[in-house]
């Protein structure tokens, strides 16, 4: 399985976690958007990383804490990923629900970071609420050329939890953009309809599993009901605020090592055949009975599951979004 957008910094008991997914052949992306998660994946790289099996990073400045980005920020940034050759430069992007939309703050944050995914030749792991169009603007700003010069190597912008329509993905396409897949990018009647136009080499799947992972099981379908906890939302804002816990944390980095990047044939990809709503809404990605709810507090530490129920689950999630899939090629 290939886990294509995972918080694990942000997921309990991370280290026994990390070594269970491993054993288990659960491949991922790790993601880290904001200076105290940076710090925390490059500690577990240089625990789990090897040649045989490179640990998968990105690392960015998320929306949601635009205004507090520094040039310090930057420079830190900047540095790790010309450390970690392989590396994606990400969770960047633009939301409208967070301050900095208004004023321009988030778009030169982001330019930042997409100028830094040209100038290292990496990926750029994109995240966009509200406004996909003003990402093609600023991605052509940046450099990013409109003519798929690099589909099957970096730099390729990944619009991570998709949720554009037909107009956008057309638009998209010839970026070279690729489309990492979510429970979510099923609910929305636009984008469940847009997913099967997508060429399969540039589809992936993901969890986006952040904050504590275990509030309880349900007999509800929390795949279509659940307040998401996507670290963008106000729920996930409001939950960090609550545990006395600011955006802006600084840390010191350590060195980090090589990490690497497999392709869409690793991930399992078939072939997409247009579908509409109806079949993706009947699908395994909001039908989950036992789907658990992400939504407990960074630095909490639950004792009440184990890293072995987190894995379970992960991979339960996982498979439900590549059924959606599946079934909207149908």
């Amino acid at each position: 399985m290939f886990d294509f957008h995972i918080h694990l910094a942000r997921l309990p008991q991370k280290k026994q976690l990390t070594q269970l997914l491993l054993d288990r052949n659960y491949d991922f992306i790790a993601i880290a958007c904001e200076p105290w998660e940076w710090k925390e994946i490059l500690l577990l790289k240089k625990v789990f990383s090897s040649g045989l099996k490179p640990f998968k990073a990105a690392y960015g400045i998320h929306p949601m804490i635009a205004q507090q980005a520094t040039d310090d920020m930057f420079a830190k940034l900047r540095a790790i990923i010309k450390e970690d050759k392989r590396a994606m430069v990400g969770e960047a992007g633009i939301d409208k629900r967070y301050p900095g939309y208004e004023d321009g703050t988030q778009d030169r944050v982001f330019l930042e970071q997409a100028k830094l995914a040209l100038e290292f030749q990496r990926d750029l792991q994109i995240h966009c609420v509200g406004d996909y169009m003003r990402v093609l603007k600023l991605l052509t700003k940046a450099g990013f050329p409109q003519d798929e010069p690099w589909l099957y190597s970096a730099p390729r912008p990944i619009f991570h939890r998709f949720g554009g329509d037909v107009a956008f993905l057309k638009r998209a396409l010839p970026y070279g953009a690729l489309f990492s897949l979510h429970a979510d990018s099923f609910r929305k009647k636009s984008t469940a309809a847009t997913i099967p136009l997508i060429p399969q080499e540039r589809v992936f799947f993901e969890t986006d599993a952040d904050e504590s992972f275990w509030q309880g099981k349900t007999g509800r379908n929390n795949a279509a009901d659940n307040v998401t906890t996507d670290p963008g939302t106000p729920e996930y804002i409001r939950g960090r605020l609550k545990s006395g816990m600011t955006s802006s944390e600084e840390s010191g980095m350590t060195s980090s090592e090589e990490s690497g990047m497999t392709n869409s044939v690793e991930s399992g990809m078939t072939s997409s055949e247009e579908s509409g709503m109806t079949n993706c809404a009947e699908s395994g990605a909001t039908s989950s009975a036992e789907s658990v709810i992400l939504t407990l507090a960074e630095g909490k530490d639950p004792v009440q599951f184990t890293p072995e129920e987190c894995a379970s689950e992960l991979e339960s999630r996982l498979e439900s979004v590549r059924a959606a899939y599946a079934k909207c090629r149908e």
